[in-house]
């Protein structure tokens, strides 16, 4: 059995940002429903993992882009499972998306599995994981970044709470939501100027439907720094975006 999984689709008008490109946030929302949608080939989608008491769970992502392609271009996207150990508590995926035969975006996710009764990290032989063939590419192979929860007293503070459409079937804020609560920190103008080349997201805590969040940001040589917070004060999430 293959570790890959493509697909083609187009750039429809629910994927595109203000300027009629692909916005950041749908390129995060294509590759975790591809690493789904792979999942379910392999015979270790959500029902699966649900039936087993599991649940995957995303520790860091990190999205280069390379361009924005534009409403109604056909995408080429493309995930495979990094190389794991039976005993391994945590493992990677990657991912590329292409237009046109070029490499628009490259993706990197730290994946681990939650056991739903206790909280407790399973290991990824208790998920029954195939005989599959993994592939040695990889990209973004660097490490994540390491995140500073403090910001500087300047930062300035934006709020929010959690939308009942953004809790998901793990009965939290989706991994994807929070990409939209912090690009929701700018304004449609500066969104539409802005020349992202990376994002990455560290999640920490899970947030739930109807709470209060606090958004925090600090611009850096690189571009701006986020902290989100949940009601009780603890980091729920910590992000980067970098600007070419």
């Amino acid at each position: 059995m293959k570790g890959y999984y493509e697909k083609e689709l187009f750039v429809t008008p629910s994927l595109c940002d203000a300027a009629s490109r692909l916005s950041p946030q749908s390129v995060f929302v294509l590759f975790q429903d591809a690493a789904s949608e792979h999942a379910e080939t392999l015979g270790i989608g959500g029902n699966v993992m649900e039936e087993k008491g599991l649940f995957w769970l995303t520790v860091r992502t990190k999205v280069r882009f390379l361009s924005r392609p534009r409403l109604m271009e056909r995408l080429q996207l493309k995930t495979w499972l990094g190389e794991f150990a039976p005993g391994d508590l945590r493992t990677y995926r990657y991912y590329t998306l292409s237009c046109g035969g070029k490499t628009v975006a490259e993706g990197r996710t730290e994946w681990a599995i939650l056991r739903v009764a206790d909280h407790s990290m399973a290991r990824i032989r208790d998920v029954g994981f195939p005989d599959v063939a993994v592939l040695p590419d990889t990209v973004l192979s660097e490490p994540f970044s390491r995140f500073r929860v403090e910001l500087g007293e300047d930062a300035p503070t934006f709020r929010t709470a959690v939308r009942t459409t953004d809790v998901d079937m793990g009965q939290h804020m989706n991994n994807t939501a929070y990409i939209r609560a912090l690009l929701d920190t700018f304004s449609v103008e500066e969104l539409k100027e802005m020349d992202v080349k990376e994002l990455e997201i560290c999640f920490k805590q899970a947030c739930y439907g109807g709470e209060e969040l606090t958004i925090r940001r600090q611009r850096n040589e690189e571009g701006w720094l986020f902290v989100i917070s949940r009601s009780d004060g603890k980091p729920a999430t910590m992000a980067q975006l970098r600007l070419a």
